[in-house]
């Protein structure tokens, strides 16, 4: 037993190290062959091949030194990896050197080797593999457990620090060619700087070797075989004659290997990490509301089976966005209310409330969330139950003033971890039965409000504001109060682009005017018979499922007599 249980252990080191030796192995195999050959009179001829290779190489690191930057970059509001972001910026330096040796290909590529070819690009080089060597010794010496959030204008400050004073030293006119390269190959103090950046690598392989070991996260798995790459690709360096020889090809592709590992590893920290996180997480939503799916079949006894007991993860939703939803209209001999919804989808995207704050002042909402399905019911129940809190938490005081409470669900909306893509417009408002002022403020809402006087005539109301969306670190919208005095006998009616926007079967816009002349004749009719009218003409014009959802909301202020 004890020795099958050896085997087992022996049998998963080797399948934790073997990439490991792999890359140790092949790269010693490589790199004794070249050392053997590149003294042959066979290939010693071939330096405008070798150049031509390398400055193909150098694109490609030019390209997926970028590459790197951009997926730390734009991932890093998601992640919150600071060691991943600075890396990045790290790479973005290394990119712009890279790109400045692009600049100068077609003559490097046909021109004779000069004096300043050693300078120009061994320099070059050696800058940025010391930037990659010092960066992440540092960083896998350092713990990432800081919560704080990096500024990243910062770190494009200390790129450029980096970048321009790098440049300024290799154009020093102190520093020469001679420093650098002579007929016997790399100077002393060529040789000493690149024995320096090879024992940096060295110290970041044995620190990533070490993560690897107490916590088998595979990143660090690749990347010490990335480090392990760069530390051949600077002992190949040591052995290098001329700047464009068979050794200096060999370390640009070892290191044109190691970069490949490091963008593996960025992928994995940055981009297939998070959505398996969110994979997990939808899973264990989902396992949630099967719970809750068992739990309402048990108390309400509706299902007969164990196939008609697990439904589906949409008719939940819509089960719990429905809830959500008024079930009758409140009002009293001064003031009526009405609703009218025909959804899309089985899960909508419009919702819609009225309700009464306290005796003499009644909210009204209406909006549209980005999208249809679960994520549109999630969001539009989120913003139900963040006025459902301030409701509770400020009473009437806190609801009678609607800029305010788009204020706060702004900020809940930005607190939240929506994805960026999704958003809100509503728009909210508060009517007042004692002095007939309806008080609105818009979030974004692209429809205008209509008011429809005794006499027929239409007034549309100003409706401008800012959508609720993910501009929390950019932006601090402020939401306006506007006010119209509502007189007995008047209409209000407020409304989705569902309703204008719903079409036909020839592709033609139900329209406002036409939604005009249903109001106005019906418009001595009672809220009630305006809202039956307005459905049952939408559904003849686009069907009993158009294609947007179509919700409005109907204010008639009763005559007092």
């Amino acid at each position: 037993m004890d020795l099958v249980d050896t085997k087992k252990s022996f049998l998963a080191v080797k399948g934790q190290f073997f990439q490991m030796f792999a890359t140790f192995l092949v790269s010693i195999i490589i790199f004794s062959l070249v050392i053997i050959i590149d003294d042959l009179p066979s290939v010693t001829g071939m330096i405008h091949i070798n150049r031509v290779c390398n400055r193909v190489l150098e694109v490609f690191l030019l390209i997926v030194s970028f590459s790197v930057f951009f997926i730390s970059y734009f991932t890093y509001p998601q992640t919150n990896h600071n060691h991943s972001l600075i890396a990045g910026f790290t790479f973005l330096a290394g990119g712009i050197f890279y790109w400045i040796m692009v600049v100068s290909f077609p003559s490097d590529l046909i021109a004779v080797e000069t004096a300043d070819c050693p300078k120009n690009t061994l320099l070059i080089w050696s800058l940025i593999r010391f930037i990659n060597g010092v960066c992440f010794s540092i960083l896998l010496s350092v713990k990432s457990d800081s919560k704080a959030l990096i500024k990243r204008r910062y770190l494009f400050v200390t790129a450029a620090v980096v970048v321009v004073s790098g440049y300024i030293f290799i154009k020093m006119p102190s520093v020469s060619p001679d420093l650098i390269m002579d007929e016997n190959g790399l100077t002393t103090i060529s040789a000493i700087t690149t024995s320096f950046i090879s024992a940096l690598y060295v110290y970041a392989f044995i620190r990533a070797l070490m993560v690897f070991i107490k916590t088998g996260d595979v990143v660090y798995k690749v990347l010490t075989n990335a480090f392990m790459l760069m530390f051949f690709s600077e002992i190949t360096v040591l052995a290098i004659k001329h700047v464009n020889d068979h050794k200096s090809l060999l370390s640009q592709l070892f290191l044109t290997a190691s970069y490949i590992f490091m963008f593996y590893a960025f992928y994995i920290q940055n981009i297939r990490r998070p959505y398996l996180l969110l994979t997990k997480a939808k899973e264990e939503l989902d396992g949630y509301l099967t719970e809750l799916d068992n739990l309402v079949d048990q108390r309400t006894n509706e299902l007969r089976s164990i196939n008609e007991k697990l439904l589906a993860d949409q008719e939940i939703a819509r089960g719990m966005q429905l809830s959500m939803l008024p079930a009758e209209m409140p009002g009293n001999e001064y003031v009526a209310f009405s609703s009218g919804y025909i959804p899309a989808e089985n899960l909508s995207g419009d919702f819609y409330n009225v309700f009464k704050i306290d005796d003499y002042q009644y909210g009204i909402c209406i909006g549209d969330v980005s999208g249809h399905g679960v994520s549109a019911a999630m969001l539009s129940i989120f913003t139900f139950q963040k006025m459902q809190s301030l409701m509770e938490e400020t009473g009437a005081q806190g609801m009678s003033i609607p800029s305010m409470v788009l204020q706060h669900i702004y900020e809940s909306f930005n607190a939240a971890n929506f994805n960026d893509d999704m958003y809100i417009v509503m728009l909210y408002g508060v009517f007042n039965i004692q002095s007939g002022i309806f008080s609105y403020a818009s979030g974004g809402l692209n429809t205008t409000p209509i008011r429809i006087r005794p006499d027929g005539s239409i007034q549309e109301l100003d409706n401008d504001g800012f959508a609720i969306c993910k501009l929390g670190n950019l932006l601090k919208p402020k939401f306006v109060n506007h006010q119209v005095l509502l007189f007995p006998g008047d209409k209000l009616i407020i409304y989705t682009d569902g309703l204008t926007d719903a079409r036909n079967s020839e592709g033609e816009k139900y329209s406002i005017s036409r939604l005009k002349k249903i109001i106005q004749k019906y418009n001595k009719w009672g809220a009630d018979r305006i809202t039956d009218a307005l459905v049952h003409d939408v559904k003849k014009f686009a069907g009993e499922k158009p294609a947007d959802d179509v919700t409005f909301v109907v204010l008639d202020v009763l005559p007092p007599f």
